[in-house]
C-alpha cells in the first residue's frame, strides 16, 4: 500500500463489516442500540464535563459547557514537557466548574519522572485536584461521590505510566475502591469504546466494582458513549468481541437489548471522552456532558 493510500484510506463500509465477521458485526450494532439509553438520573443530578486526550488542543475544542465537576482523563500534552503541561493546566484551571480533575495520560511524561518536579507542578493550581492510582471524595448538590483516579494503560511502545498488556489481572486495578462512584482511566476496558484495543484485567476490576460512572480516553476512534450492565446479556458481547462465543452468545445479546430493565440492575455509564479524533487527529471534537 503507498503512503498516500495508507494516509487517506477510508473507514470499511458497514456490508464490508458484516461480511468479514457477521458475528461480530451484528452483536455490536444490538449492543450499540441496546447500551445508548442512559439509566434512571439521581436526583438532584449531577454535571459532569469530560475530556481527554487534548495533546496540547485544548484552545480548539470550544468552549467547554457548565457543569459541576470538569474532569480530563490524561494525555493533557503532546511531548509531555513542563512547559506544554503549564500551559493546560492554566487553561484546565482558568474554568469556573467547582470541581475539577485530571489524570495524567501515556503522553505526560513530566507527571512521571519526578516527584519533587510533579509536587512544585501540582502545588501551582490549588484549584486542580491530580489523581495518581488515589482517589478523592467531592461534595456535590447534597451528595457525596467517591473518585478514583489512574493514568495507567497496556504497554505500548516506551511511554510513561504502563503495564504488560494482555494480563487478565493486574493487581493494580485492585486497589480501586469497591464504593468508587467515578472511576477515571486513561485507557478503555476490553470491548467498550476501544476499537479492540482495550485492557481485560480493567474490565474485570469494572466487572468487581461497577461504578456509576467510568471516565477514559486514550484509543481516540473510540471515543463515544456506552452504558454497562453487568448482566449476562453484557458476557455473551463480551464472549462474541474475544473470539469465544457463538451464535447462541448473540440470541443472550438480542434478548438482553428486548427485555432488558433499567431499574433492575446497576449500570455504568462509559465514557472515552478523546477530543482528537481522525485518521491523523485532524479532527478537534468538544466535551462530553454527562448528568449523573
Amino acid at each position: 500500500m503507498s503512503l498516500d493510500a495508507l494516509l487517506h484510506r477510508r473507514e470499511p463500509t458497514a456490508f464490508e463489516l458484516l461480511r468479514s465477521n457477521p458475528l461480530l458485526f451484528l452483536s455490536q450494532r444490538v449492543n450499540s442500540w441496546s447500551t445508548c439509553r442512559h439509566p434512571v438520573i439521581s436526583e438532584p443530578p449531577v454535571r459532569i464535563v469530560c475530556i481527554a486526550d487534548t495533546h496540547n488542543h485544548h484552545h480548539h475544542i470550544g468552549l467547554l459547557p457548565d457543569g459541576d465537576i470538569l474532569i480530563h482523563a490524561g494525555d493533557l500534552s503532546q511531548s509531555g514537557t513542563l512547559e506544554e503541561l503549564h500551559d493546560t493546566l492554566d487553561w484546565l484551571a482558568s474554568h469556573p466548574h467547582p470541581h475539577k480533575l485530571f489524570i495524567a495520560g501515556n503522553h505526560d511524561h513530566a507527571l512521571s519522572i519526578d516527584d519533587t518536579e510533579r509536587a512544585a507542578l501540582l502545588a501551582t493550581y490549588p484549584t486542580l485536584t491530580y489523581l495518581q492510582e488515589s482517589s478523592t471524595a467531592l461534595s456535590v448538590r447534597g451528595r457525596t461521590l467517591h473518585v478514583y483516579g489512574s493514568p495507567f494503560t497496556p504497554a505500548h511502545g516506551s511511554w510513561p505510566f504502563q503495564y504488560r498488556r494482555g494480563a487478565q489481572h493486574d493487581a493494580r486495578w485492585d486497589a480501586i475502591p469497591p464504593d468508587t462512584d467515578i472511576l477515571i482511566t486513561h485507557g478503555p476496558p476490553a470491548h467498550h469504546t476501544d476499537r479492540g484495543s482495550g485492557c481485560n484485567a480493567l474490565l474485570a476490576a469494572l466487572w468487581r466494582v461497577r461504578p456509576l460512572l467510568h471516565i477514559c480516553g486514550h484509543i481516540h476512534a473510540g471515543r463515544g458513549i456506552e452504558v454497562l450492565r453487568w448482566d449476562r446479556a453484557q458476557t455473551a458481547y463480551e464472549r462474541i468481541c474475544a473470539k469465544v462465543g457463538g451464535w447462541m452468545d448473540l440470541l443472550v445479546v438480542l434478548w438482553g437489548a428486548i427485555g432488558w430493565n433499567a431499574a433492575s440492575i446497576r449500570q455504568t455509564v462509559l465514557v472515552n471522552a478523546a477530543c482528537l479524533g481522525g485518521f491523523r487527529d485532524e479532527q478537534t471534537r468538544g466535551a462530553v456532558v454527562i448528568n449523573l
